[in-house]
């Protein structure tokens, strides 16, 4: 078995019971391999055989895996929305997350039709931009943001469809 203790927790949780290896239950190592010295549990669950276990580590296996990448997905999302930027259409890096976007929006609510505005771009350079010019910003930000949360929903699609836990562990998750 990979790791004994990870499916001594999944067994717990599968059976409303939180597991704290070294507390409740002790895992050792020996010649064969893992087996569990000590079960102080009893009273809240019963000890499984060893073959119990090894039928249930693939789905435990995968269970973990799961949840591991959800939470790197998500861990790299939050970054990507808080702090992405792009090159807009007219070749000018901008950011391109909320606050950027409430920036932009909130310059068109006081920007006449004929108005120019100095707009600050992701390297702090400033540039003479029309109201079409931040209209387009505008739509460009809502694109990249939206193509984020595609992306996003893409991977969560793939972690939980997947079967294996090799196959989630071997998902790379880039914004």
């Amino acid at each position: 078995m990979k790791d004994l203790a990870l499916v001594v927790k999944y067994y717990g949780q599968k059976n409303g019971v939180v597991i704290t290896c070294d507390e409740d239950v002790s895992v050792v190592k020996d010649p064969n391999g893992f087996r569990i010295a000590e079960w102080n549990i009893s009273d809240k669950l019963r000890q499984p055989s060893v073959d119990e276990l090894k039928a249930l580590e693939p789905e435990a296996l995968l269970y973990f895996a799961r949840k591991n990448k959800l939470a790197e997905l998500d861990t790299k999302f939050n970054d990507a929305i808080e702090n992405g930027h792009m090159t807009c259409s007219f070749g000018v890096e901008i950011d391109a997350n909320n606050d950027a976007l409430r920036n932009v929006g909130n310059l068109l609510l006081v920007m006449g039709a004929d108005d120019k505005e100095l707009f600050c771009d992701y390297n702090n350079q400033f540039h003479e931009l029309t109201r079409i010019q931040v209209e387009l910003l505008q739509k460009e930000i809502i694109g990249h943001i939206k193509g984020l949360y595609a992306k996003k929903w893409s991977y969560r699609e793939q972690i939980n469809t997947l079967t294996t836990a090799e196959e989630v562990d071997s998902i790379v998750i880039e914004f």
